[in-house]
């Protein structure tokens, strides 16, 4: 099905890094432009903590770095998962 806020899009990395969740969160309270934002921290960078991005769905899927596109034929994607809410 389509997918809903809260949706976790899981990536698997090389050994040597860690794997990365993306959380999709659909439409922004901060940005009205677009229904289909996901919001990622970065990881560390350049010896720093890193930060909190957003992008929206359809920019991700023609990201410049193929690991990070979200589409079947793409080996480093693993899913989409929904978290059960007791």
């Amino acid at each position: 099905g389509a997918l809903q806020p809260g949706d976790l899009l899981y990536f698997r990395q090389a050994q040597s890094q860690p794997d990365h969740v993306m959380v999709f969160v659909g439409r922004s309270f901060f940005d009205r432009e677009g229904s289909d934002w996901i919001v990622y921290h970065t990881g560390p960078m350049d010896g720093g903590p890193g930060e909190v991005r957003k992008v929206t769905l359809h920019d991700l899927a023609q990201h410049p770095a193929t690991r990070w596109r979200p589409v079947v034929s793409n080996t480093h994607f693993v899913g989409v998962f929904r978290l059960a809410v007791l």
